[in-house]
């Protein structure tokens, strides 16, 4: 990657304002937050294929800038990154919290995120070119890939009380059931062709979209619908943004039972967690590449329900 000498720092501005309000037991705030970065590390390509009528993969080289220019000299050079500072990104967001401290053994904290977050694509001095086009490189500013519309966490501990039966305290006292669900819509894709439609040996060239709707069923076996893309003529881009897919959203729920045993002077503690109690099944993102048999399909899924337990002796 060519660096220039004069490379800017990356710089982070960062705002918030939150309205709190207490409503008996329960803290209720409301937050939004923002932040714009500017000076962020992009890397673009000096030395592109330039587009000629009948080019094809194969004389990708031979049709470079520094090879037009000079043949002598320009056929020793290929692709040249080349590192700018002109990146940008932005993220707002709404945060929206219910909490209510320990009160009859119970505490509970809540919150949703409603968030926006928009980028040019990121690079560093290994990664090598990352805007697509060269000429345009104001067409590669999209959503984040890690861009999640909707979030939604909840946790609650209850802890069991005292008994006044020597024996049914003996059983159910001490113990604490710790439930965490957290709900997040999907992140995103880009749908690309797989291959270099523009002939400038540049990759992630993206696929057209032809269709309004670009999802099929929903499902694993079809969740884009591949009618809906096509290839690029050969010689142009797509004017299709990045990570125009949201992939599917996931829902994790998980479960820590703990029971603490008193010892004079020691502590033994049982502890039983539970990862995706229900075992649902949470779907990965799907294949994008256009040139792919696979296409639209979603070919693996988050974890199973796992278990584990521990004990812990304390002396």
């Amino acid at each position: 990657m060519n660096t220039p000498t004069n490379v800017r720092p990356t710089v982070l501005h960062q705002w918030n304002v939150s309205l709190q309000r207490q409503v008996g037991d329960w803290m209720v705030s409301a937050s939004y937050l923002g932040n714009h970065s500017s000076h962020l590390w992009i890397g673009t390509e000096l030395n592109p294929a330039v587009y000629t009528p009948g080019a094809t993969t194969s004389t990708t080289n031979a049709r470079r800038v520094l090879n037009s220019l000079n043949p002598s000299q320009g056929a020793f050079y290929g692709t040249i990154g080349q590192l700018a500072d002109t990146g940008r990104a932005n993220y707002n967001a709404m945060l929206l919290t219910l909490q209510r401290r320990l009160k009859n053994n119970l505490s509970v904290l809540s919150n949703y995120t409603l968030s926006k977050c928009m980028a040019d694509p990121a690079t560093t001095e290994l990664t090598g070119p990352t805007i697509t086009d060269p000429n345009n490189p104001g067409l590669d500013y999209s959503y984040c890939a890690s861009d999640r519309r909707h979030v939604v966490n909840v946790s609650l501990v209850y802890t069991a009380p005292s008994f006044s039966g020597k024996v049914t305290n003996a059983v159910f006292s001490g113990w604490q059931v710790a439930p965490i669900v957290r709900y997040q819509s999907g992140n995103r894709s880009s749908v690309t062709t797989g291959v270099d439609n523009a002939r400038t040996g540049m990759g992630g060239q993206r696929a057209v979209q032809v269709m309004d709707n670009p999802y099929g069923s929903g499902g694993e076996s079809a969740y884009l619908n591949v009618a809906a893309f096509a290839a690029p003529a050969i010689g142009t881009y797509s004017t299709l943004a990045p990570f125009s897919i949201v992939n599917p959203g996931s829902l994790q729920n998980d479960l820590a039972i703990t029971r603490n045993f008193q010892m004079t002077g020691r502590k033994l503690q049982f502890r039983w967690e539970i990862f995706n109690v229900t075992n649902h099944l949470n779907l990965g993102a799907p294949v994008t590449a256009l040139n792919n048999s696979n296409f639209g399909k979603i070919l693996t899924a988050g974890s199973p329900r796992i278990m584990q337990f521990a004990l812990k002796f304390t002396f």
